[in-house]
C-alpha cells in the first residue's frame, strides 16, 4: 500500500516547485571564509563534492571533469573560460595532470613504486645520498620564461647534463623523474610558463618533497590547492558566464534598445494622457514599458531574448570563430595544453581579427544551439523571472498614467 504524503512532503513538493521565483545564479570571487586549508583537507576530504550555492548537481565541477556536460559547459569550454577570460588554465591544467600522473603511478610495478615512498607534509624530509643536491639540481634547472613550451628540450637536456655529477643513482631510477622535471619548471618554479600561485613557503616546501620522491603524494598539497581554487572561484564564475547566451557586444545593444523602450513608453503615455485618446490606449505605453523591463533584466544576467526564441543558440565567442586569414589560428576545440598564451587579451590574433569586424557584424554574429540541457532551463528560469519583474515593474506605470483624466491638449 502506497504511503499518504505528509504534510511536510507536500509543502517540501511546492517550494521546489516555486523555487526558480528565487533562484539566484552564482555569486562572484572566492569568499576568505570559504579558504581551505590543504593539510586540514586532506585529512577530512573536505573539499570533495563542493558546490557554490546556485548551481545544480548535474553542473557540479565533478560533472564536468567527468565529461558528462555538454556545450557551452564541457570541460573543453572550462578550460576556454579559464584561459581567456580568468587567464588562469594552470590550475586546471594540474589538477587534471594529478588525476592521470596518479593512475599512471598505481599502474607501476610494486618495484618500480617502492623507489618513490610516499611523503607526508607533516615530517622533516630524510632524504638519501645525493638528495640534497637534487634540491638545488631541481630548481637551477626549473626556471624557464613565460610562454615556453611544455616539453622544453634545452632546459630537459641541461638537467639531464648535470644529472649524473649531481643527482644520485637512485634519485635519477624513481620513475616518472624526467617528467616531474618538466612539471616543476612549467607550474612550481618562478617564471615559469604555467607558474601556479602558491607561496615560497609550499614551493619550497614541494621542491622538498619532489627531491625525495616522485610519489603523487609529493604534490598532493598543490593539487588541494587547485581543486579549492577552482571549486569555489573558478567555477562558479564559469557558470555564470555559461548561463548568459550573448556576448559584451549583443549585451551592450540589448541595454540600449531597452532603456529606448522604457524612454519611448514614457513618451507615448504622456501623449496619450495629454491627447483625448480613450484611456484603454495608454496600455499600449504599458506594454513597451513591460517589453524594455524584460530586455532590461535579461541583459543584465546575460541572456538575450532574440537568441532565446530562436530556440536558445548563443553567440560564438572570437576565439570560438575560425578566420582564414589568420595563418596560425587556434581555435579552443583543437587547442591544447601546451599552446603558449598569448602576452595579452589583445596580442591574441582572433582577437585582433574581431576588432576589426563592423559593428553590427560583432553583435549579430554567428551562433550555435545551447546543447546542455540544464543550461537551457536555468535560461528559462531566468525568462521567467524577467517576466515576472515586468509585471511588477508596469503595475506603479500603470497606476501612474491610467486613472490620470484626459487632457485634451492635442
Amino acid at each position: 500500500m502506497a504511503s499518504q504524503p505528509t504534510a511536510e512532503s507536500t509543502t517540501g513538493t511546492v517550494m521546489q516547485s516555486f523555487s526558480w521565483i528565487f533562484y539566484q545564479r552564482p555569486a562572484r570571487g572566492l569568499k576568505t571564509s570559504e579558504k581551505i586549508d590543504y593539510q586540514n583537507c586532506v585529512k577530512s576530504n573536505c573539499g570533495a563534492n563542493f558546490t557554490a550555492a546556485g548551481i545544480p548537481p548535474s553542473l557540479s565541477l565533478d560533472k564536468i571533469l567527468q565529461n558528462e556536460t555538454a556545450s557551452p559547459c564541457s570541460i573543453s569550454d572550462l578550460l576556454n573560460y579559464l584561459r581567456y577570460i580568468e587567464h588562469s588554465p594552470e590550475h586546471l591544467e594540474f589538477y587534471l595532470w594529478h588525476e592521470d600522473y596518479t593512475k599512471r603511478f598505481e599502474a607501476l610495478s610494486a618495484e618500480e613504486k617502492a623507489r618513490s615512498p610516499i611523503w607526508t607534509f607533516n615530517k622533516a624530509a630524510t632524504p638519501a645520498v645525493g638528495y640534497g643536491s637534487a634540491v638545488s639540481t631541481l630548481r637551477s634547472n626549473s626556471t624557464v620564461s613565460r610562454g615556453s613550451s611544455f616539453d622544453d628540450k634545452d632546459n630537459l637536456s641541461s638537467y639531464n647534463s648535470k644529472k649524473p655529477s649531481l643527482v644520485s643513482e637512485e634519485f635519477s631510477a624513481q620513475p616518472f623523474r624526467a617528467e616531474i622535471s618538466r612539471i616543476i619548471a612549467r607550474y612550481i618554479a618562478p617564471n615559469g610558463a604555467r607558474e601556479l600561485n602558491i607561496s615560497s613557503r609550499d614551493r619550497e616546501a614541494t621542491m622538498q618533497a619532489l627531491s625525495y620522491t616522485t610519489h603523487p603524494s609529493a604534490v598532493m598539497n598543490l593539487k588541494v590547492d587547485c581543486d579549492n581554487y577552482l571549486r569555489h572561484q573558478s567555477h562558479p564564475n564559469f557558470i555564470r558566464w555559461v548561463i548568459a547566451n550573448c556576448t559584451t557586444p549583443r549585451m551592450n545593444f540589448a541595454y540600449s534598445l531597452s532603456i529606448s523602450l522604457l524612454f519611448l513608453a514614457i513618451v507615448v503615455s504622456l501623449f496619450l494622457t495629454l491627447s483625448s485618446a480613450p484611456r484603454a490606449w495608454r496600455l499600449f505605453g504599458a506594454l513597451l514599458w513591460s517589453l524594455g523591463v524584460v530586455i532590461l533584466v535579461c541583459a543584465w544576467k546575460g541572456i538575450c531574448l532574440v537568441l532565446m526564441a530562436m530556440g536558445h543558440r548563443r553567440l560564438l565567442e572570437p576565439w570560438e570563430i575560425k578566420f582564414e586569414d589568420i595563418e596560425d589560428d587556434k581555435s579552443m576545440a583543437a587547442s591544447s595544453f601546451d599552446d603558449a598564451l598569448p602576452d595579452s587579451w589583445d596580442d591574441a590574433p582572433w582577437m585582433q581579427r574581431d576588432k576589426k569586424k563592423a559593428w553590427l557584424s560583432r553583435v549579430f554574429g554567428e551562433t550555435v544551439p545551447v546543447e546542455d540541457d540544464q543550461v537551457r532551463r536555468l535560461q528559462d528560469v531566468i525568462l521567467l523571472q524577467s517576466l515576472g519583474l515586468a509585471v511588477l515593474g508596469t503595475l506603479p506605470f500603470i497606476a501612474v498614467f491610467l486613472p490620470i483624466p484626459k487632457g485634451h491638449l492635442i
